[in-house]
């Protein structure tokens, strides 16, 4: 099977379903918004798939690494993996924060439509600091728990 055979998309597929489920609550408390199944899974689904389709397009690990290395970290350290995990957080979350911010405002009849860009510029401004502390975080628990998976699912 294609899925099993691929140790980073299985990695990928958690660190989706962890990111989406950790952020969509983010989300939910940072906007005050109510806490309902609804709305966990519908910013759930929303942060998911932005999560797995940017991870299979954009390199942000090769990146993170490079960004380590021009420091001199040494791979596999505490030290490298802090500054690793700020490229692909930055990279997730920002895709995260202006996806979600935007279809939540550009698509909502109770904010009429020439104040949409007001505050969507304000909204993105104000939750992309909240929301990578808690990616950044988050991140280090949704690898290790990718990486458990892929090694007992996944073979290379």
């Amino acid at each position: 099977m294609f899925f099993k055979s691929h140790f980073g998309t299985v990695l990928t597929s958690v660190l989706s379903i962890f990111m989406g489920l950790v952020m969509a609550l983010c989300v939910i408390f940072l906007n005050h918004l109510p806490l309902t199944w609804v709305n966990i899974f519908e910013l759930w689904a929303e942060i998911f798939w932005i999560v797995f389709i940017v991870s299979m397009f954009i390199p942000y690990n090769t990146w993170g690494n490079k960004f380590a290395e021009l420091f001199h970290l040494k791979e596999g350290t505490v030290a490298f993996a802090l500054v690793q995990g700020i490229i692909p957080s930055v990279v997730l979350n920002s895709f995260n924060t202006f996806i979600c911010t935007a279809a939540s405002i550009f698509y909502n009849p109770a904010i009429p439509q020439a104040a949409r860009m007001e505050a969507y510029i304000h909204g993105s401004l104000s939750s992309w600091i909240p929301c990578f502390i808690v990616s950044y975080v988050a991140s280090f628990v949704a690898v290790w728990l990718g990486k458990i998976v892929a090694q007992k699912f996944a073979t290379e």
